[in-house]
């Protein structure tokens, strides 16, 4: 059991790092081919820190990751789940290796997308930030490009904006019960298409809105979330990890209200 955060098993970490199971990183170790801080490591349940100690295999000294942090482009008919059924998961466009347990826990999914929608989708091992992103106490803005069935006027898209504003009631839906949402923002592009930004994370909420105000979204895509936009050349299915820019955009704490 690590003794801190920053502390963690040599044994643990090499099997996380692809040198096979608990019993191959103990041969490994037995073998002498691992060092910490230069020097042969006498067992493979000690602990090293992940802050200062360097560890290396070979002489080639390990790049410890305790968290990932992907961007994907979620694609239409892809479910966020880790089982599918009928339909494939977001988790089968990951390779092998990016799936694998990493010392950070396992790869969960920041903010659910339904099944015909497309667009910005954070994975990660970070509990805590997973926590920080979805708690509806944090009211983190999601933004959404919407196609709406029916072309409205300009003085209808005045209104649609201003009872967005003031929060729309939304009546209930499957096993999910009424809500008045948390006022958000409605930008127009054209007289069918718009970009929503929402506070919260209602079941199917962007649908709900638009149904309560009259109308029907036949196309949804997440475009950004807090600060983060979606990478444009980021290919329907595609996914990489976040930069440090990207991520601080997306967990800046003063754009989280």
């Amino acid at each position: 059991m690590e003794k801190t955060k920053d502390q963690v098993r040599l044994d643990r970490l090499l099997a996380n790092s692809g040198y096979g199971t608990r019993s191959d990183v103990k041969a490994l170790v037995r073998s002498g081919a691992v060092t910490v801080n230069g020097v042969p490591a006498e067992r493979a349940d000690m602990h090293v820190k992940l802050s200062c100690d360097k560890v290396a295999v070979d002489g080639q000294i390990l790049d410890v990751a305790v968290h990932v942090y992907y961007m994907m482009n979620k694609p239409a008919g892809c479910v966020c789940s880790a089982k599918g059924g009928a339909h494939s998961t977001v988790f089968d466009l990951l390779s092998k290796t990016d799936r694998s347990r990493r010392l950070g826990g396992e790869l969960s999914i920041v903010g659910r997308l339904d099944l015909d929608t497309e667009g910005l989708l954070i994975l990660t091992t970070d509990g805590e930030l997973n926590h920080r992103l979805t708690s509806p106490k944090h009211h983190v803005p999601k933004t959404y490009f919407v196609r709406l069935e029916t072309e409205v006027s300009e003085a209808v898209q005045k209104q649609y904006a201003e009872a967005v504003a003031s929060g729309v009631e939304i009546p209930p839906e499957d096993h999910e019960p009424g809500a008045v949402c948390r006022g958000g923002e409605l930008e127009w592009e054209s007289g069918s298409t718009c970009c929503l930004t929402i506070y919260e994370g209602l079941y199917h909420e962007v649908k709900r809105i638009f149904a309560a105000l009259g109308n029907r979204v036949v196309y949804l895509k997440r475009i950004r979330m807090n600060k983060l936009a979606l990478d444009p050349a980021l290919e329907r299915g595609g996914y990489r990890e976040l930069s440090e820019q990207e991520l601080s955009a997306l967990t800046l704490t003063n754009h989280i209200l």
